[in-house]
């Protein structure tokens, strides 16, 4: 799947809530530390806690993967001004709407993206966390209890939408998942019933002409294309195991990928070629490494195609471990991109093609601006063996 890296209605949102924590702040600040004078301590306590939560909750969206734990942060500075508030009791006007957003944010982001078990902690905890808010701090009068009906209403409403956007995602990902398995079982059956049928046909061609022209200087000519036709043959079955049984460990090998990287931006004074520590010793399934090849290519094709005055373009190879998860990750950045000009993709099928073989290891390519003046393309692939499977056959074969 081709992921565009344009984030125009990430940012919009970041804005909108930016303005509205701001505002609110702002006004807080403005009518009680600089209208009405010097305010009170427990007024400045939770002006400050409003405006630390508030940015744990802006922070959520730079960092995605640590919504646990700003969601944590958030909930334990808000228990502490609740707690400072019911025993201590400090002269403080009613407030805390920045505060209550800034939670109810991180509230929603819980039951959107964290696995069901942290989702349903923080919604828990949060909820409690917001109702009891105003009943510790100021008292149970019925303003108070009345706020904490309606911060829970809004807290359930909160909760209810963070459980829709988490069902749609699945619903998309169930449906995606759905259509990969059906291009990938028809892709199958037509490498099966009509390319693996052909090279068949040509290596028992070859093997015929072999025993006619026995004793011709054909021989070892024909010798070396039942070779190579036995190797096609032998890596299209594999490609076709690989897309009838992805969940099936594949045949690995070792030591062609750092030659296969290299040999595709051979020639190229102007690529600068970054390889990780550890690539010549990492288990990489042939369809893989040949991927890597027409990811490369194809992405330095389309910096001579459509960026010709690019001063740098980088290759970068890299293998990498994300949620347990082992991936290597090819990267073709390039500065050929002018100021004001958004470039558009290729108009051929390159990009489609590389779309549609990372899409066949269920891998991921990103392709789109990156800077100011700068072009990625960065492909995800994930590897069925890695390092850490070549490591225990290493041990297994010692002991």
């Amino acid at each position: 799947m081709i992921r565009r890296a344009n984030r125009p209605v990430r940012r919009g949102l970041l804005i909108v809530e930016v303005m509205l924590l701001g505002g609110l702040n702002l006004e807080q600040a403005v009518r009680k530390l600089i209208l009405q004078g010097p305010p009170p301590v427990g007024e400045l306590l939770y002006f400050a806690a409003a405006v630390v939560i508030a940015v744990l909750a802006l922070l959520r969206r730079r960092y995605p993967e640590r919504i646990t734990e700003l969601a944590a942060g958030a909930i334990a500075v808000s228990l502490a001004c609740s707690a400072v508030g019911f025993l201590a009791k400090p002269a403080a006007d009613f407030s805390g709407d920045s505060e209550t957003l800034a939670l109810l944010l991180l509230v929603g982001a819980a039951c959107h993206r964290l696995p069901p078990a942290q989702a349903g902690a923080v919604a828990l905890v949060g909820g409690v966390t917001i109702a009891s808010a105003p009943i510790l701090r100021y008292g149970n009068d019925s303003a108070a209890l009345t706020v904490a009906v309606l911060w829970a209403m809004v807290w359930g409403a909160t909760v209810a939408v963070g459980l829709i956007l988490r069902d749609g995602n699945a619903r998309r990902e169930a449906a995606l998942t759905a259509a990969r398995n059906r291009e990938r079982l028809a892709l199958a059956r037509e490498l099966h019933d009509l390319v693996a049928h052909h090279i068949t046909g040509v290596v028992v061609r070859t093997q015929a002409a072999q025993v006619v022209l026995a004793d011709g200087p054909e021989q070892e000519t024909l010798q070396d294309i039942e070779r190579a036709g036995a190797e096609a043959l032998a890596a299209v079955r594999r490609l076709v195991m690989m897309l009838r049984s992805p969940e099936q460990e594949l045949p690995v090998t070792t030591g062609s990928l750092l030659e296969t990287v290299e040999a595709a931006v051979a020639g190229d004074d102007a690529v600068t070629l970054r390889l990780a520590p550890g690539l010549a010793e990492l288990a990489v399934a042939p369809e893989t490494v040949s991927t890597v090849h027409r990811v490369v290519l194809e992405s330095l094709t389309n910096v001579r195609r459509h960026a010709p005055d690019a001063r740098r373009v980088t290759v970068t190879v890299e293998h990498a471990v994300e949620g347990g998860r082992q991936c290597l990750l090819v990267e073709v950045l390039n500065d050929g991109l002018r100021p004001g000009r958004t470039r558009r993709s290729a108009g051929g099928y390159g990009l489609i093609g590389m779309g549609e073989r990372i899409d066949a290891l269920d891998g991921r390519l990103t392709a789109g601006e990156h800077g100011e003046r700068g072009w990625r393309v960065l492909a995800e692939l994930p590897l069925p063996g890695g390092v850490v499977a070549t490591r225990r056959r290493e041990e297994g074969t010692a002991q």
